[in-house]
């Protein structure tokens, strides 16, 4: 087994864990990073930057060759019942320049251009296609870690500090000892990217029924993501009616859908051109031991409604880097001396993992009273720009806030 040693050994090379690597880069520290899949497997599906991960970006001068790359700027999303009716429309134009914007795009645009950075960055040292087997401990401390067992490769790696960010299944969590919950929500989404029909809008559009979503947003110049619910109970029962029904299904849902997507939706034939995207919650007890700490996902996965997770993952790593640059100066990495990380993130984490949770219950239901509410809080949103301000700054993370009973009440009073 080979011996490598490191200041920071980041398990886990998704969004969250390459953008802690180049913040821990630029401030002088040996990073390694650890990731058990060779390379970044495109997904038919698209993904969210909202302006706090923008921001983010930014920071790290990134952001002017992502926008420069095929992404979709969006500046509004409309919701519509599947009746036909429009329901609200949130607009990030509202937001104060320069980050009055959303990206929409494929997973791995970003992840390559992150990968990309992290190539060029002297002081990192990537291990892909290397699962992580184990922690190293000494007294109570994590002192590093083994990967690769049983492999020519199989190494030790020596560090000062392990941060888990190997997603919502995280074995790293599981090696810390960390007590947590999952919850799975009991739907899905199936997903599938096409060609972006002739005259389609460049606003992403929502369309709400009973028990029914379908989504469409455009993730670049010539491709869009197309989402469509699903019970994961069902799932096996829709794949026996095979993808013909399923499409079937999907325009069935609103009279613009089969107008507009009927024709692209040809291009999808077989299964193996759609994903599954299961939707769970993640609550830990802690995020930090002794010489380590748990980043996004493998901390607090969360609803796809509030479509913050990497933007909460690239924010973590922010105030994480921050933590451990006092931790790496002091020589302390013990768990007090990291609680300041997870202090300064709980307490935001916990507002989006509720409104994921109240967007559920409302956005999801079957029920036709808390169809019919749902409808109506929209409409008040629409009509009242508190609440849509409110609403528009804690998904875009610039502001978040939790709703209070005011808030509900002036969103279902006549």
């Amino acid at each position: 087994m080979t011996s490598k040693k490191c200041d920071l050994l980041i398990i886990g090379g998704g969004t969250g864990g390459l953008v802690l690597a180049l913040l821990m880069a630029k401030k002088g520290k040996q990073v390694a990073i650890l990731d058990q899949k060779a390379d970044p497997m495109p997904l038919p599906r698209g993904e969210i930057l909202q302006p706090n991960g923008l921001k983010v970006l930014d920071q790290l001068g990134l952001l002017h060759d992502l926008l420069s790359s095929d992404v979709h700027v969006n500046e509004k999303i409309h919701f519509h019942q599947a009746a036909g009716a429009h329901l609200c429309t949130i607009d990030y134009t509202r937001l104060d320049t320069p980050y009055a914007y959303s990206l929409i795009l494929l997973p791995e645009v970003l992840q390559r251009l992150l990968l990309s950075a992290v190539a060029y960055a002297p002081n990192i040292t990537t291990f892909w296609g290397m699962s992580f087997d184990r922690l190293l401990w000494e007294g109570g401390r994590i002192i590093g870690a083994c990967a690769g067992e049983g492999s020519p490769r199989a190494s030790r790696f020596e560090t000062q500090m392990v941060v888990g960010s190997d997603g919502g299944q995280s074995r790293v969590r599981e090696a810390f000892g960390v007590p947590y919950q999952t919850h799975a929500y009991a739907d899905g989404y199936v997903t599938m990217v096409v060609d972006r029909p002739p005259g389609f809008q460049k606003d992403s559009r929502y369309y709400l029924g009973k028990e029914m979503i379908f989504g469409a947003f455009p993730v670049s110049r010539n491709k869009i993501y197309l989402f469509y619910l699903v019970p994961s109970k069902g799932l096996e029962a829709v794949r026996a009616r095979g993808v013909e029904w399923l499409k079937r299904e999907m325009c069935s849902l609103h009279p613009g859908i089969e107008e507009m997507f009927a024709g692209p939706l040809q291009e999808v034939t077989s299964w193996q051109q759609t994903a599954y995207m299961r939707c769970f919650r993640v609550r830990c007890d802690r995020w930090v031991v002794h010489g380590g700490a748990l980043l996004g996902d493998a901390a607090h996965a969360m609803n796809p409604h509030v479509a913050q997770g990497r933007n909460a993952a690239m924010t973590d790593a922010v105030v994480l880097a921050d933590v451990m640059e006092t931790c790496f100066k002091e020589g302390n990495f013990s768990q007090e001396a990291l609680a300041s990380y997870e202090h300064a993130r709980r307490a935001e984490i916990r507002i989006l993992q509720s409104l994921g949770d109240e967007m559920v219950l409302f956005w999801n239901s079957a029920s036709p009273p808390l169809v019919w509410l749902r409808d109506r809080v929209f409409k008040k949103v629409q009509d009242q720009m508190y609440l849509h301000d409110k609403l528009l700054k804690t998904v875009a993370g610039l502001e978040i806030a939790p709703f209070h009973s005011w808030d509900r009440f002036r969103a279902v009073a006549p």
